[in-house]
C-alpha cells in the first residue's frame, strides 16, 4: 500500500507540473501511467481504460482548480471566453462519459494514442489557421466549440489543453492566457466527466475494491495531493520560459505518450 501511494503521488507531482505549464490538466500523462498500472495489479482488461479515464477525470478536478487558481492570479484567464466556452463544456463533458464507456477498451486507447498524436503534429509544424477577428466577437460560436471540447476531453481522461489552447490562440490569445483560460476550462471538463464515469460506473460488478464507479480511490488520492502543490509551480514556469520552448516541450511530451499509448 505505501509503494502503491509512492506511485501515485510521484506521479501527481509531473501530472501538476503539465497541468501548471501547458494547460491540459495532466491526463495527458495520468491515463498511460494508471493503465500500465492497472494491467500490473491484474484488473479486468475490460474495463482498465474506462477506469483510467474516470480516475484522470477525477484528479484533473482538483489539479485544475490549484492550476487555474494560480493562473488567475497571474490574471491569465480570458473569463468572457471561460464562460461561453464553460456553458458547452458542461453538456460535453457528461455526454463524453455516456459515450466513452460504451467503446471497447482496446479501440479507446487507440483512439486516445491518435488524438495525442495527431495534436503534437499540429503543434509541431504549426497547422492553424490565423483569425483577423477579435476575441469576443470570434467567440460567437464558442458553445458549440465548448460542447465539442467537452466531448473529447471527457473520452480522452484529459483537460482539454490539446483542444482549448490552440482553440484559444486561434481567436488571438498570446500562449500565456490561452494556457490560462485552458486550464480554468479543465474544471468543469473533469468534474462533469468524472460525474458521468462515477454514475455509470456504479452497476458495473467486474470493478475492483476501494472504486467509486470507474474512480480508483486510492490513484485518486496519491496523485490528487501532490498535483495541487505543484501545479502551481507549473503554472510559475510557463510565466518565465518562452513560447516556443514551451511548444517544443509540450509537442515532445505528446509524442512519448503517443507511442506508450500504442505500444501497450
Amino acid at each position: 500500500m505505501i509503494e502503491e501511494f509512492i506511485l501515485f503521488a510521484s506521479l501527481g507531482i509531473f501530472a501538476g507540473l503539465a497541468a501548471g505549464m501547458f494547460g491540459i490538466g495532466g491526463g495527458i500523462l495520468i491515463v498511460p501511467v494508471l493503465v500500465a498500472c492497472f494491467i500490473g495489479y491484474g484488473f479486468d482488461s475490460g474495463i482498465i481504460i474506462h477506469l483510467a479515464v474516470g480516475t484522470s477525470l477525477a484528479c484533473i478536478f482538483f489539479t485544475g482548480l490549484s492550476s487555474a487558481n494560480a493562473h488567475k492570479k497571474k490574471e491569465a484567464i480570458d473569463f468572457l471566453l471561460f464562460k461561453k466556452v464553460g456553458l458547452g463544456i458542461i453538456l460535453g463533458a457528461f455526454l463524453g462519459a455516456i459515450f466513452a464507456i460504451q467503446l471497447n477498451s482496446n479501440l479507446l486507447k487507440t483512439i486516445i494514442g491518435i488524438f495525442v498524436l495527431l495534436v503534437a503534429i499540429q503543434i509541431s509544424f504549426n497547422l492553424t489557421l490565423s483569425s483577423s477577428t477579435k476575441k469576443n466577437n470570434g467567440s460567437k460560436k464558442s458553445y458549440i466549440v465548448g460542447t465539442g471540447i467537452g466531448f473529447l476531453s471527457s473520452i480522452l481522461g484529459i483537460g482539454g489543453g490539446i483542444f482549448s489552447v490552440p482553440y484559444f490562440k486561434y481567436l488571438g490569445l498570446s500562449m500565456i492566457s490561452s494556457v490560462g483560460t485552458s486550464a480554468a476550462c479543465g474544471v468543469p471538463i473533469a468534474f462533469f466527466g468524472a460525474l458521468g464515469y462515477f454514475i455509470l460506473g456504479v452497476p458495473n460488478e467486474n470493478l475492483p475494491s476501494l472504486t467509486l464507479g470507474y474512480i480508483y480511490l486510492p490513484a485518486l488520492f496519491g496523485i490528487t495531493i501532490t498535483s495541487i502543490i505543484s501545479a502551481k509551480y507549473g503554472a510559475d514556469i510557463a510565466h518565465y520560459v518562452s513560447e516556443n520552448i514551451l511548444k517544443k516541450l509540450m509537442v515532445s511530451l505528446m509524442l512519448l505518450i503517443s507511442i506508450y499509448m500504442f505500444a501497450i
